[in-house]
Parts: structure tokens; sequence; C-alpha cells
């Protein structure tokens, strides 16, 4: 039996664990808190079936948990490791300036939103994270870059931290209606937040299409996604929870030893 094949995505707020099958495919993935130092082994426990190595593909934009992780993994058995800190680590048409200084989710996610489509722009790619980040890819499958705005979680942080009487607005229910505007501060609060953040990526999205021929497909993800994801793209909306694992199995795994099974998505 050929080893289990992790795949990890340590984001600011959240870890997020995935195991592939012997095609390459995400079976079973879930999220931890990022500081929930006590989850690491119930989560290797679930994702670990035998006592050999198992190889394991990382990103990262948190590097101190990252370094912590990362011992911890090989302390437990799992290896090789192959991380991805940063674009500059993903093999990835790019037209970026400094790939060095940009995430590796954001170019994971490109990765993997390309392969379902066929390697075939354009396109863009929204992340709805701690940070919001939107990613144009033009019709030949170069990635151009993106835009990067602030999340609704760190946007309610940031305003509870930064004045006396304003609380938290968290969580966010995606079944819940929110009206653009509240009669008390709670309500207002959520307007303000749910609609800001819905405003700026239609935005960023209708900006980023300019001059691309066919009109782009829009793939989302990110835990705020099944949020933000309708409220701009209506019943349609295509959102990938897995899109960075995806990208990081793609990256780490794929070969002619370890081929990775995709399926593309609709336009």
């Amino acid at each position: 039996m050929s080893p289990d094949r992790l795949v990890i995505d340590v984001g600011n707020t959240r870890l997020k664990w995935g195991r592939l099958d012997h095609r390459g495919r995400i079976i079973d993935s879930f999220a931890t808190a990022v500081d929930d130092y006590g989850a690491w082994q119930t989560s290797i426990n679930r994702l670990v079936s035998e006592q050999s190595p198992s190889p394991a593909a990382i990103a990262s934009v948190n590097p101190p948990i990252a370094d912590r992780l990362g011992a911890w993994l090989e302390r437990s058995g799992i290896g090789p490791i192959q991380w991805f800190r940063s674009a500059a680590d993903v093999s990835l048409n790019h037209r970026l300036e400094a790939p060095e200084q940009t995430g590796a989710d954001r170019a994971l996610a490109v990765l993997a939103a390309l392969d379902h489509a066929g390697q075939v722009g354009p396109g863009i790619v929204v992340q709805c994270g701690t940070a919001i980040t939107v990613e144009r890819i033009d019709p030949e499958g170069c990635w151009l870059g993106g835009a990067i705005a602030i999340g609704p979680g760190l946007a309610s942080r940031a305003l509870q931290s930064g004045t006396a009487q304003l609380p938290s607005a968290l969580p966010l229910d995606p079944e819940r209606p929110t009206p653009a505007w509240g009669a008390s501060t709670l309500p207002a609060l959520e307007a303000g937040l749910l609609w800001g953040a819905v405003g700026t990526i239609r935005e960023l999205i209708a900006r980023q299409g300019e001059g691309l021929n066919p009109e782009p497909w829009v793939i989302w993800t990110g835990g705020d996604a099944p949020i933000l994801g309708p409220r701009v793209s209506g019943a349609g909306v295509q959102i990938e929870p897995d899109l960075v694992l995806m990208g990081a199995a793609l990256a780490g795994f794929r070969g002619p030893d370890h081929p990775i099974d995709a399926t593309p998505f609709s336009r």
C-alpha cells in the first residue's frame, strides 16, 4: 500500500488539512484554528492510516506557525515535506514583479483553477479569508497579478480593537439575509462588513475583467466564499473550498508516478 499523501495550507487564522487518494483526489479535508496545537495530533491520527512515512506538500503564509508545524511533523514521522512559502516556489506562468514576496496560497489557487479550466483563460480567482484576494488570468493562462483587500473577519477585529464601543460582528451567517443598513449598532456593523466586502469584490472583478475576451470564468475559495460568492455572482457561483490544497497537490505530487485527477469546471 502506498503511503498517505498529505496537503496542508498554513493560513493566518486557520490550518487546512487534506489527504489524497491514489488518484490524487482530496478525499478528506477539514480546518482547525491556526493556534490549536492540540489539534495537530488529532489531525494526523485522522489523516494517516499507516506507520510508514507520509509525504506532505505544505503551503504557508504564516512563517512562525509553519516553522513550528514543520518541526513537529518531522518528529511525528511525516515526510519528506515540500514547502511552498511564496509564489516563487510554484511553477506557474506569471508576470509578477516579485514572486518571492507574493503568497504561495495565491499562486496555488491560480494553479488549481487553471488546471480545472484546462490551462485556458481568461479567468479570475477570488479567495475569501483573512484577506480577500482577486487574481487576474489572461486568455493564454498567464497570471498577471491581483488585488488584496481586507476580509470581513479581520475588518471586524480591527474595528473592535480600534474603537471604544464597537462590538464584534462575527461570525456572519451565510443563510441569514443581511440588509444594507441597521437600526442599531450590531446590524449596522454587519451591513457594512458584508456589503462592503461584496462591493469591493464586485468592483475588482469588473475592473479586472476589462479587456478580457471572452468573459472570464470566476472561481471562488476560502472560508467566507459561501457568504460572499452568491451575493456577488448569484446562484451560479463556482466555489471550490479546497482550491489551495488542490494546488498544493498539483505542485507537490503530480508526475508520472503520482497522477493527479482533475475535473474541469463549467465556464
